[in-house]
């Protein structure tokens, strides 16, 4: 009976938009809108409290329970409240950052990266702009960690380059990802001096290994800062249940720049992701285009260098064999038996290592070396 009722209204409402102007929006029943268009096209809108188990009225736990699965209010807004407009100017890290500053960002002053994870880096070249080396590690369960950064604006190569080598662990960095247009030879090397053949062009890459800098590995996967951003939210979506895989390490952290070399820091990374924004349309441009997913092109130095790593999933750290043996005795030794856990961790490790047994000649070999061998006199 309530099916055949919603029958009628629907017929009723198809009946009413032939009578009003184009584009006039018409409440069908709640969550559902219906409008013709000025060719005559029939447009519906369906809102999720259409259905009952849905409506904010009747179940609020499920907008609240939904909610969370969302990194942020602007993309909520676009794909459930259906607001074209959301999201123009808003600001794409920070309400998680602030929500979730305890999980992602580690304050304490004596946390250290563990020195048998895997260190990486990235790095973004500027000429008055800010260059930026930012060191990541990554823990056994895949976690990245940024901890320290190189970032000093307005110095030629070979003023950063004396202080990059001064940075911590720059020696343990295993690949360091940067801006593809850093491998190109495009600086000159100035006029020919008189006698002298005019020097070739050189990439800003090579004056770096010519500076005793043989870091930078080109980056040759996704560049665009939505694909980055959209890495990133996953990283750090859900975090009521669960940990964040990426963390932070800022004890210092300020509303503006602190330019220089920091080597447990990034207190530069956080300031630029707290005010990263996507694009704004005017109100004219939305109602030609969808809202933009566009991220301004500012403040995005030690950003970039960050999404050159996060891009190029770097592997978990791989266990030694000596730790995957302590971790498997280590029951044993909580519980005080340490002749066991001792006898155990032994086993272990020679169960692990590859056995070398030596190669036998088959019987055939055999007969036919001791026919054929040869005979000294």
């Amino acid at each position: 009976m309530a099916q055949r009722d919603d029958e009628v209204i629907f017929s009723k409402a198809l009946i009413r938009s032939r009578e009003v102007s184009a584009q006039t929006a018409m409440d069908v029943f709640r969550g559902l809108k219906l409008r013709r268009t000025s060719g005559g096209v029939l447009v519906g809108r369906l809102h999720y409290s259409a259905n009952p188990d849905r409506d904010p009225e009747l179940h609020p736990e499920w907008k609240h329970s939904e909610r969370k699965l969302y990194t942020s209010q602007a993309s909520w807004d676009r794909e459930q409240e259906i607001i074209d407009e959301a999201g123009g100017g808003e600001l794409v890290f920070a309400d998680t950052l602030i929500t979730h500053w305890d999980k992602i960002v580690i304050t304490a002053p004596d946390w250290r990266p563990r020195p048998q994870w895997d260190c990486y880096a990235g790095m973004d070249y500027g000429k008055t702009n800010p260059t930026v080396l930012l060191r990541a590690y990554v823990d056994h369960d895949g976690t990245i960690y940024f901890c320290g950064e190189y970032y000093v604006p307005g110095l030629e190569v070979w003023q950063h380059a004396a202080t990059m080598k001064r940075m911590a662990d720059v020696n343990k960095i295993r690949a360091c990802w940067a801006d593809p247009n850093i491998f190109y030879d495009t600086m000159e090397q100035g006029a020919a001096r008189p006698g002298q053949a005019q020097e070739r062009a050189k990439s800003i890459n090579q004056l770096y290994v010519e500076n005793e800098i043989p870091l930078f590995s080109k980056f040759a996967l996704d560049r665009t800062d939505t694909s980055f951003a959209a890495r990133l939210m996953l990283h750090w979506s859900n975090l009521e249940k669960r940990a964040p895989s990426v963390r932070i390490v800022c004890r210092n952290y300020s509303e503006k720049p602190q330019p220089g070399l920091l080597n447990w820091d990034c207190p530069n990374l956080l300031w630029e992701l707290m005010r990263t924004r996507r694009v704004k349309l005017s109100a004219h441009q939305l109602l030609s285009r969808n809202a933009s997913e566009a991220i301004v092109d500012k403040d995005n130095h030690a950003r970039d260098a960050m999404k050159y790593v996060i891009m190029s999933l770097p592997q978990p750290t791989t266990k030694t064999l000596q730790q995957l043996a302590a971790e498997a005795v280590a029951p044993l030794a909580a519980a005080g038996d340490l002749t066991s856990a001792n006898i155990r961790y032994q086993q272990k490790i020679e169960a692990a290592e590859p056995r070398y047994v030596p190669a036998t000649l088959g019987h055939y070999a055999r007969d036919k070396y001791r026919r054929y061998r040869p005979r000294w006199r």
